[in-house]
This record gives C-alpha cells, structure tokens and sequence, in this order.
C-alpha cells in the first residue's frame, strides 16, 4: 500500500509495477487534479521518471532550469548562476 498519490506515490508505484509488483495507492483527495504549482526535478530523479517511461511527456511539459538565482526579501538578485545546460 502506498499513501499518498503525489509525485513520490505514484513514482512509486509505476517502479513497483515495473518490477512486477502489485500495489494499492491511496489518496484523501477525492479528486485528482493540478495545483497550479511547479516543482524543481534534479538530474537523478528526472533519470528515474525517463526510466519510467516519462521521458518524453516530462520533456513536453516541463521547463528546463537555466539559472538559479538567489534574491534578497525585497526582490533584488543577490546571486545569479547557470545551471543545466547553460552551465555546460
């Protein structure tokens, strides 16, 4: 039994059911929809959800991170450094 169907839930149960196991995810939202949110996916898990078969739609519907920039609480950048492919 997995709780929860978030990301990690329901990753979870798409490895489980690769490796030929049977799983029951539970979820206390009646309803499953987006939130309106994004999410910041690293390297290894991004591998991990390409192993999964995700690859491609992950591809269509995500937006590469190019920079990470670190801002003061009035907004004012305080550090600005390339990340994925910008950072070669």
């Amino acid at each position: 039994m997995i709780v929860g169907g978030g990301i990690g839930g329901l990753s979870t149960a798409l490895s489980l059911h690769a490796a030929g196991l049977d799983c029951v995810v539970v979820e206390a939202a009646r309803t499953l929809r987006p939130l309106g949110v994004g999410i910041n996916l690293q390297p290894h898990a991004v591998r991990e959800l390409t192993e999964l078969g995700l690859g491609d739609a992950l591809a269509g519907l995500g937006v590469e991170t190019t920079f990470m920039t670190f801002a003061d609480r009035h907004g004012n950048v305080i550090l600005s450094l390339p990340r994925g492919r910008k950072a070669g």
